[in-house]
């Protein structure tokens, strides 16, 4: 499947408004796009005539390190005119299950983190509500929330281990 970067760049401007705008390259696309840890879901808008074909996307990429495997889940973001329908939902829950059928085919426990700015409330709700932990919250206003789940073959398990 080939992957519009101009739509990508449309959600990746609203992930964080006000800030440095954040691009990538067709070169840049196509270089995570090669990388077989790497993983890039979309949501599509198949019945409206949007400007951009995406209203939403979330990445989720594995890695190995001495001790274990970990899995972060980065750019989850929908379209703002989309959103509190599910889509943000649906999207992180393909995140999960991708880590769970990655754990299951190595039959490995995988530490699935992902990270959320205080201030998007709903995000931070839903992480809760879809079984992760707060392991380490924002500083005063500085950074994001850290968010925890463990992956095992069996399952999710939300505890810190």
């Amino acid at each position: 499947m080939k992957f519009d970067a101009q739509s990508i760049n449309c959600l990746l401007a609203q992930q964080s408004p006000g800030e440095t705008q954040r691009e990538i390259s067709e070169e840049e696309l196509r270089e995570s796009l090669n990388n077989p840890l790497f993983y890039l879901f979309t949501a599509v808008d198949t019945e409206s005539n949007a400007p951009y074909k995406y209203v939403g996307m979330a990445t989720v990429f594995f890695q190995r390190n001495l001790a274990r495997w970990i899995a972060e889940i980065h750019d989850v973001v929908v379209d703002k005119e989309q959103r509190r329908r599910g889509i943000g939902e649906l999207l992180t829950k393909r995140l999960m299950d991708t880590a769970l059928e990655f754990s299951k085919e190595r039959n490995i426990k995988i530490k699935l983190y992902l990270t959320s700015r205080p201030s998007r409330i709903a995000a931070n709700t839903l992480y809760k509500k879809l079984g992760f932990v707060l392991v380490s919250k924002s500083f005063g206003g500085w950074g994001t929330n850290l968010y925890k789940i463990i992956v095992e073959p069996t399952g999710f398990r939300g505890l810190s281990q």
